[in-house]
């Protein structure tokens, strides 16, 4: 990622404005001690500002959270619809016992249906989809004809037909003017498949967040090079963001910031003038290099938090920015910074984009050893087939390799807090 102060646009000045504004005010870093991860979070999903609303095509909808309600624009299905290939007739007949049946016409799909004659013994054959014909209560699926020869149709005594036997009956799935989907919905595969079939072809969606995901460190270079003894190649960014991808909220931006602050400074203005979430690793801690909390004090930065009681990522910080952006550090080992995503940002991310507050599913535990004491646990577990967890404890926090044994964490409270024997924790799959 390369930042050049020679092109310094509106965005940039503006920010910089505000900054200068926010740091003479006094609206800059307090002192506070770690926290639960509890209130860290809770403080993430309350303070992550709602993102705005905008117009957009269904075909760019995919993913997005619905910011109107949907409405049926007619019944559904919008007409008696055969749901069977086949010979629709009157009921009464068959119960009469008739077995033969005149074929007075045909109704294929997409064409309007010839009606039933009205005198007895007659029969419209159907396709699946057809409307089914007026005067016509139930259909015979081709399946049980014995007979089609000159008009005439035969059916085997066992076919039993019954009033309403596959018809999709007008408006039995949604009347119109019937509220489909709330706002607040994400819009999956069978979203999409109602809005269109409502004919929305334009809706009204949280926005896309510009989200930023960087990486600090001198000892990082690019994936195409191949690393010095001293160095390894930079995976934390781009494994965040492909998770924040699979999510829905693709960044427009992953890069590196060096460890020199006169460098970094720059490149931090011009983030934060650019983007509402910044989702950053490493430099958060307490060494002497680590200087993202300080150098975001500088900026104008509110810092939320920094330092949660919980493992791994114990360093995680939360700040905002003087125009409302949100920052999210979290620690540079590749363990602690994809847990954090997950625990953290990602709830946070869909908050703000309009969604309630996610639900994880609980999945049993046997072992309640693996719960820390004064600390909550994020940890990696394999699913088993009979839905319950083991642990899947990487080595350590550097560990990214050995969190391919895993398929999700559970999130543990502190010992003492949970003393079943076996006990169900919420679950969180990786992305």
């Amino acid at each position: 990622m390369a930042f050049d102060d020679r092109k310094v646009n509106w965005q940039t000045i503006r920010f910089v404005i505000q900054m200068h504004f926010a740091w003479r005010t006094g609206y800059g870093i307090e002192d506070s001690g770690m926290i639960s991860f509890p209130e860290a979070l809770e403080l993430l999903l309350k303070n992550s500002p709602l993102l705005a609303a905008e117009r957009c095509r269904l075909e760019q909808a995919t993913g997005r959270v619905l910011r109107e309600n949907i409405t049926a624009d007619r019944a559904f299905p919008a007409f008696d619809r055969a749901m069977m290939d086949g010979y629709a007739l009157r009921f009464a007949d068959w119960q009469a016992g008739q077995r033969t049946f005149r074929l007075t016409g045909s109704a294929p799909a997409g064409r309007p249906a010839p009606a039933l004659t009205p005198e007895p013994g007659t029969c419209v054959e159907v396709m699946t989809g057809a409307p089914c014909p007026a005067g016509a209560d139930c259909i015979i699926p081709l399946e049980e004809v014995i007979e089609n020869f000159q008009g005439e149709v035969k059916f085997t005594d066992s076919a039993a037909p019954a009033a309403g036997r596959f018809i999709h009956s007008t408006g039995s799935d949604a009347d119109q003017g019937q509220v489909l989907l709330v706002t607040g919905t994400l819009l999956g595969s069978r979203e999409i498949g109602v809005v269109a079939a409502c004919g929305a072809a334009w809706l009204e969606v949280s926005r896309l967040p510009k989200i930023a995901v960087i990486a600090t460190g001198d000892e990082l270079v690019s994936i195409d090079e191949f690393p010095a003894p001293h160095q390894i190649r930079q995976s934390n960014a781009h494994s965040l963001a492909t998770a924040l991808s699979r999510a829905g909220h693709p960044p427009q931006q992953v890069g590196v910031l060096n460890d020199e602050i006169s460098i970094a400074r720059p490149a931090m203005i011009a983030l934060l003038a650019t983007h509402d979430w910044l989702v950053l690793t490493g430099a958060v801690s307490m060494g002497d290099r680590d200087f993202i909390p300080s150098l975001l004090g500088e900026l104008g930065c509110r810092k939320i938090f920094h330092g949660v009681t919980h493992r791994p990522g114990k360093p995680a910080g939360y700040w905002l920015g003087p125009g409302g952006q949100v920052i999210v550090a979290l620690p540079g080992n590749p363990v602690s910074a994809l847990t954090g995503l997950h625990a953290f940002v990602l709830p946070a991310l869909a908050v703000a984009s309009g969604l309630p507050r996610p639900q994880r599913r609980n999945v049993v535990l046997d072992d309640k050893t693996m719960q820390l004491p004064d600390f909550t646990r994020h940890l990696p577990v394999a699913l088993r087939t009979d839905g319950r967890a083991e642990p899947a404890a990487t080595g350590n926090s550097g560990d990214f390799i050995g969190l391919l044994k895993s398929d999700g964490f559970l999130t543990l409270p502190p010992r003492g807090e949970g003393t079943a024997i076996a006990a169900a924790f919420p679950f969180t799959p990786w992305l």
